[in-house]
C-alpha cells in the first residue's frame, strides 16, 4: 500500500495520540495506586520503637521508610559482646542505690532486671493520626515519689550529640506512663538519664583473668512532663511516612550504597 504525505501525517498523528493516551492512562493508574496506598496507610496504626529513632529516622530516610512502610529491613551484624556488656551492667547495678550512678540523682533503688517488652495504648499525633509504641528499657530507679528511667550506653557519647538520644528517653517516659494493661506501668516518671561506659585501661592480667577500668559518665535528660516534644517529633515522622513520597537513596548510607553497587536500586 502506498501512502501519500497527507496519509503519513495522519498516521503519525494518530500514533502520537495513541502514545499520549497510553501515557496518560499509565499516569492516572500510578496516581490512583498512590492515592489507594496513601489511604491504606492512613488507616494503618504504625508502631514505633524508641531505639529506632537515632539511627533509623535520623540515619537514612529511605531505609527507615522501607522498614516501616514496605517491611523491608537490612539487618547489620550486632557484635554479641555488647549483649554481654549490657548484662554485666544490669547485674551490677540491680538493687543498688541510685547515688552509685551519680550524686546528683535523687535517692532511690535501681531496678535493672525487667526484661519484658513494654507496649502502649493507642496514641494520636498532633494531626489525630493513631500510633503505638513498644520497646524495652535497660533500668529504672524507684524513688519515694516517682520513677526515673536509665539507659545504658557502651560508648563515649559526644556531649554535643546527646540530643540525638533524647527522643529515645522521652519515648520511654511516654510509654511507661501510658502502657497497656499487660505491660509495666511506672507513673509518674520524674527523671531521665543516660549512663555511658567507655573502656579505659587493663590494670591487671593473671593467667585467664584480666581487670579493666571503665570510664562512666552520667547525662541527665530534661524530662518533658507534657510529652508534647515526643508527640511533635512522631507527628513529623508520620508526615514523612504517610504523606510524603518515597525518599531517594542516601549517599551517606552504607546499605543504600551497597544496594546501588549491586544494581538493586
Amino acid at each position: 500500500m502506498i501512502y501519500n504525505n497527507n496519509s503519513k501525517e495522519k498516521y503519525e498523528m494518530s500514533k502520537k495520540n495513541a502514545q499520549l493516551d497510553l501515557l496518560n492512562s499509565e499516569q492516572e493508574l500510578i496516581k490512583k495506586r498512590k492515592e489507594e496506598k496513601k489511604l491504606k496507610l492512613q488507616n494503618t496504626i504504625l508502631n514505633y520503637s524508641p531505639s529506632e529513632f537515632a539511627y533509623g529516622f535520623e540515619g537514612c530516610k529511605k531505609c527507615y521508610y522501607d522498614k516501616k512502610i514496605n517491611n523491608i529491613e537490612f539487618k547489620s551484624f550486632f557484635p554479641p559482646i555488647f549483649n554481654t556488656f549490657d548484662k554485666l551492667q544490669k547485674n551490677y547495678f540491680n538493687g543498688k542505690n541510685s547515688k552509685l550512678i551519680d550524686n546528683s540523682v535523687e535517692d532511690g533503688v535501681i531496678v535493672a532486671d525487667y526484661e519484658k517488652i513494654i507496649k502502649t495504648k493507642v496514641f494520636y499525633d498532633l494531626k489525630k493520626r493513631p500510633f503505638t509504641m513498644s520497646g524495652k528499657i535497660d533500668a529504672y530507679i524507684k524513688h519515694k515519689n516517682g520513677f526515673s528511667v536509665i539507659d545504658f550506653k557502651t560508648t563515649n557519647i559526644n556531649e554535643s550529640k546527646i540530643d540525638l538520644y533524647e527522643t529515645q528517653l522521652q519515648s520511654y517516659a511516654l510509654m511507661l506512663e501510658n502502657s497497656n494493661e499487660k505491660s509495666l506501668s511506672l507513673s509518674p516518671v520524674i527523671g531521665l538519664g543516660i549512663l555511658c561506659f567507655e573502656p579505659n585501661e587493663i590494670t591487671n592480667q593473671n593467667k585467664n583473668l584480666a581487670d579493666m577500668k571503665w570510664y562512666t559518665k552520667w547525662y541527665k535528660i530534661n524530662l518533658d512532663k507534657t510529652h508534647k516534644k515526643i508527640i511533635t517529633y512522631i507527628t513529623k515522622i508520620q508526615d514523612f511516612l504517610l504523606d510524603g513520597e518515597k525518599p531517594m537513596p542516601s549517599e551517606k548510607c552504607n546499605v543504600c550504597n551497597f544496594l546501588k553497587k549491586k544494581s538493586y536500586l
